[in-house]
């Protein structure tokens, strides 16, 4: 499996702290079958002050230490775009997925839909394709009621309905955005409305990956296993979605 959301680096964000906490961490993807990680720590103004000359160095620091271990996880650098005001600082040298063309990307509900779609349209024309975290976490994307996802579901059931102009969600897959759910959303780790939005998103086709968005936090390696016995439960497609190989080649 490909994890294309995960805070494994050390010393940089909320991720873990030390190197030794971080190659415990890696121990517990391996153990769940992740052999590719892409590591994306926060890059927010102000606050995580990353960049990709950062996170390369630590990705190389952390690989060693992994091969030293023989946990053999092949480690990508990546990092967690947080579209608000100052976003527009960092677009003269953003870091992707990997070698890919994939940027990955939260969308902080205080933010704004406007300033959430202005940064993503920059980020489309600099020839990146925006992925967006954890939609189901976001209000402005998964609430009820705000068409999108929901006009989206039934659509399925052959009742189709107009994008209405102001649905975020909507403006978001017209410009080409994909979506990352996170496995903690399936196992309840963010709470049952979370869960309740992961499970209807997944349903309606809305999710081209699936990423642990991991944290050193207690009871990590049970929030992988409910998490993906939770997607393997609910889709047939979950290993595509747990690989994310066609995205990332």
């Amino acid at each position: 499996m490909i994890d294309c959301h995960c805070h494994l680096l050390f010393g940089i964000d909320d991720g873990p702290e030390t190197l030794d906490e971080a190659v415990s961490m890696a121990r517990i993807l391996f153990k769940h079958g992740f052999s590719t990680v892409h590591c994306t720590p926060h890059c927010i103004s102000g606050l995580y002050e990353n960049n990709p000359v950062i996170v390369r160095d630590r990705v190389t620091r952390l690989q060693q230490a992994l091969d030293r271990a023989e946990i053999t996880i092949r480690l990508r650098p990546g990092m967690e775009y947080y579209l608000d005001a100052r976003f527009s600082e960092h677009l003269p040298d953003l870091q992707p997925l990997g070698e890919s063309r994939l940027l990955l990307v939260e969308a902080p509900a205080w933010a704004g839909a406007d300033v959430i779609v202005g940064n993503i349209r920059q980020i489309v024309a600099r020839g990146f394709v925006p992925l967006i975290a954890h939609p189901e976490r976001c209000h402005l994307i998964a609430a009820p009621g705000q068409g999108g996802l929901w006009a989206k579901t039934r659509s399925l059931f052959g009742r189709a309905e107009p994008k209405p102009a102001w649905d975020l969600l909507a403006q978001l897959q017209d410009l080409g955005c994909l979506f990352q759910g996170n496995l903690g959303s399936f196992a309840g780790r963010y709470g049952k409305i979370v869960e309740h939005h992961a499970v209807s998103m997944l349903e309606a086709g809305l999710y081209s990956c699936i990423g642990s968005d991991s944290h050193p936090l207690p009871g990590l390696d049970e929030m992988i296993s409910a998490g993906l016995e939770a997607v393997c439960r609910l889709n047939s497609n979950h290993r595509q979605l747990l690989s994310a190989s066609r995205l990332l080649s």
